[in-house]
């Protein structure tokens, strides 16, 4: 899987003027905040104010939506504020990492929402308090960080790289569709779940100047913190306007009520029925556990990945994701939305801070201070800020949530499946909610792997006879093989075959085949397995195409799937032994006429060819027969004798190593046919080694000292048979380059 950082709070980025380099293709803000020849020193405490400034509405914001339910029975500004601030205050001080920030994110904040929307649902029929309601949060979001543990643990957290990049945009679409969906459904902070009369449009109105301004203001300066410049001048222009607290009454709807200084809220875990609660919502909540675990550990892999590919900031994401797990979980059983790594609010300050090491160092603590600071004065301030302005920053947040690809209308053209599969998540995220969305994910993923597979099981199709086998023949043959060789189809196949693999490989080899192909061959060499129902559609296949006309066969077919084949399907060991298969099947065509002289009357083979009858005679006098059992080897490579061999039956193999299974192949030699020519002219020593594989090969020898005597009485013939003999070097040397461009190619 490509990485995907759009699993991140894209929204905070891309409000602060630092936007990520997703791979969805959307630019890059953060150049707009990076720092210039003329720009001032990079400041760390710039760097953390700036992301602070995208941290508070959005984290706030965040931690009213998930605490809503308890809102009648505690302060919630002091439940959103100390999440906002304490965990990641605490892992700033336990894990500092220069450059990365961490704050609640997005996934995290509106996951661990769902966690406690779905346990404060239960507290009726289960008579639980909000401190149990608290507590059975905690406790579910305390799994999910030691899910995310175990895949530090076991090392498995580059697993979550092979998830789609269809699934993990509708991963992150979701969430933004599921923020943008809960702020319309609860009025813009007005409380109209069903009714939307003026009020909830006044709401509208204000949430939507905030998007609208927020994007103005990043557009217009982009080192200008645009969301909390957004929402802090929209909530300005609603006390001007006198229209919030005096003249049109309560029309605004504050984010909290007025309240004290409150410390945070601690769960209680007494009294809790935790079995009848794992009998009513038990599976619910696990598989939101898993979800939680799954998407914040790509989130922190992928980020890491990140600093160290494109900053040098190396580090272990495996020991992250172990760090921030043991601190989450222990934030969760605190009663508070856990903190992690915030690749949004990170960028800002790898933008900002630039290349100076002490700003990316100071700039994580100045953050987490901030935050502290807002914490403590907030129960002051934050009732002064109307819902709608913080609903407007959810809406943002949402809306760039989701993927800047599956806004493109060029890429939904181009690549529709993705594009769709993407929008399928997304949706169901945003309906059914973090369970239908995993299983929606997982289908999807497994869809587009075993598409993927398919669609590569080709790795080289060959129509027009490219591939020769290492078979030499004489030339008569050569020449009369080579133009019809087109009616040869090779097909080099790749990866697991199972049945849907099987399947579409089945229907392109039936569209690729043209009238003119007889012969097919599918090279398995590249399968490592075969499953059954992928072996019914081989099988299916060789017969469909034995019903054409088509003669097929299976080349590198492992022993099991071999058996399991059974004699239906024809197969040899390797590509060669099929090629030639092919070859044979040919050159059966052949008029009678055209084909070669018997071996027995022609013992010189393509060496005598030109050769006078008397001159023929005397040298084949001084032919030494020779019979070569199975098995049996006529020379190893570095051997020093120099005598020339001609095949009379039988097939002799070359190798580089004598027996066949410790060396490579290099060509086969037939009846008729010479070979130990190269130490004969140049007497050196034997560079490959030669033998019989099977069956008993006959062969004559011809000493190279019997060779120049008889020269010297017939000069011309010996001048013929070495003209023969550069002809037979010449071939095979375009053999041999024809071998090596096919497998280059």
């Amino acid at each position: 899987m490509s990485p995907a950082p759009h699993l991140t709070d894209m929204a905070a980025a891309t409000t602060a003027g630092a936007a990520p380099a997703t791979d969805s293709g959307s630019s890059d803000g953060a150049q707009g905040a990076a720092v210039g020849p003329s720009a001032p020193p990079p400041s760390g405490v710039a760097a953390a104010w700036s992301a602070a400034a995208v941290t508070v509405p959005h984290a706030v914001g965040l931690g009213l939506l998930a605490f809503a339910p308890l809102a009648g029975d505690y302060s919630l500004a002091a439940l959103a504020l100390w999440s906002a601030a304490l965990p990641g205050l605490l892992l700033t001080l336990v894990a500092p990492r220069a450059g990365v920030v961490y704050a609640p994110t997005t996934v995290v904040a509106l996951l661990f929402a769902a966690v406690l929307a779905t346990a404060h649902g239960a507290a009726p029929s289960l008579g639980l308090s909000a401190r149990q309601v608290l507590a059975v949060s905690g406790t579910t979001v305390a799994l999910a960080f030691v899910f995310q543990w175990l895949l530090g643990v076991l090392r498995l957290a580059s697993v979550a790289r092979f998830l789609p990049i269809s699934v993990t945009h509708g991963f992150a679409a979701g969430v933004g569709l599921s923020m943008v969906l809960g702020q319309v459904h609860n009025g813009f902070g007005a409380g109209a779940a069903a009714l939307w009369n003026a009020r909830t449009g006044w709401h509208a109105l204000a949430a939507f100047a905030v998007v609208v301004l927020a994007w103005w203001l990043r557009r217009l300066w982009p080192r200008m913190p645009g969301l909390m410049s957004a929402v802090v001048l929209v909530a300005l222009a609603v006390a001007l306007a006198g229209v919030w607290g005096a003249g049109l009454g309560d029309v605004f709807a504050p984010a909290t009520q007025p309240s004290a200084f409150a410390w945070p809220l601690l769960p209680d875990w007494s009294g809790i029925p935790w079995m009848a609660l794992a009998r009513e919502q038990g599976s619910a909540l696990v598989v939101l556990a898993l979800l939680m675990a799954l998407v914040n550990s790509l989130e922190i892999l992928v980020f890491n990945q990140e600093l160290e590919l494109d900053h040098g900031l190396r580090g272990n994401a495996n020991l992250a994701l172990r760090r921030e797990s043991l601190l989450g979980a222990l934030c969760g059983l605190a009663g508070m939305i856990p903190a992690s790594t915030s690749a949004s609010r990170s960028r800002i300050v790898l933008a900002q801070a630039g290349s100076s090491r002490s700003a990316l160092a100071i700039g994580p603590r100045w953050h987490a201070g901030i935050m502290l600071g807002v914490a403590v004065t907030g129960a002051w301030w934050l009732h002064w800020v109307p819902m709608a302005c913080l609903a407007g920053g959810l809406v943002l947040a949402g809306l760039m949530q989701v993927p800047g690809l599956m806004w493109s209308l060029r890429y939904a053209r181009r690549s529709r499946v993705t594009w769709a599969q993407s929008w399928l998540v997304a949706l169901v995220f945003a309906v059914m909610g973090g369970v239908g969305a995993l299983v929606a994910g997982l289908v999807v993923a497994t869809f587009v792997l075993l598409h993927d597979s398919a669609a590569k099981v080709l790795r080289h199709v060959r129509l027009d006879g490219e591939l020769r086998s290492r078979r030499l023949r004489r030339a008569g043959s050569d020449t009369w093989l080579a133009p019809r060789m087109n009616q040869v189809a090779v097909f080099e196949l790749q990866g697991v075959m199972s049945f849907g693999v099987a399947a579409h490989l089945a229907e392109q080899v039936r569209l690729l085949l043209q009238p003119r192909h007889r012969w097919v061959i599918l090279d398995a060499g590249r399968v490592p397995a075969w499953d059954s129902t992928a072996m019914a559609q081989l099988r299916a296949l060789v017969r469909d195409l034995d019903q054409q006309g088509i003669a097929a066969a299976v080349a590198a077919l492992d022993p099991l799937a071999a058996e399991h084949a059974g004699d239906q399907v024809r197969g040899f060991a390797d590509l060669d032994r099929a090629l030639e298969w092919a070859e044979a099947g040919i050159l059966s065509q052949r008029p009678i006429e055209q084909r070669p002289a018997h071996p027995e009357r022609d013992l010189l083979g393509e060496i005598g060819e030109g050769v006078p009858r008397a001159a023929s005679n005397a040298l084949l006098a001084l032919l030494q027969h020779q019979d070569v059992p199975a098995h049996a080897v006529v020379f190893n490579a570095g051997d020093t004798d120099h005598d020339l061999l001609v095949v009379q039956s039988g097939h002799i193999t070359l190798v580089t190593q004598w027996p066949p299974d410790k060396g490579l192949r290099l060509a086969t030699v037939g009846p008729g046919m010479a070979f130990g020519e190269m130490a004969f002219l140049n007497g050196a020593a034997r560079s490959a080694s030669a033998g019989v594989e099977r069956g008993t090969a006959h062969l004559v020898r011809l000493s190279r000292a019997h060779f120049d005597a008889w020269a010297r009485q017939h000069p011309e013939a010996a001048l013929t048979v070495m003209n023969n003999l550069a002809q037979i070097g010449a071939r095979r040397l375009a053999v041999t380059t024809r071998q090596l461009r096919a497998v280059l190619e």
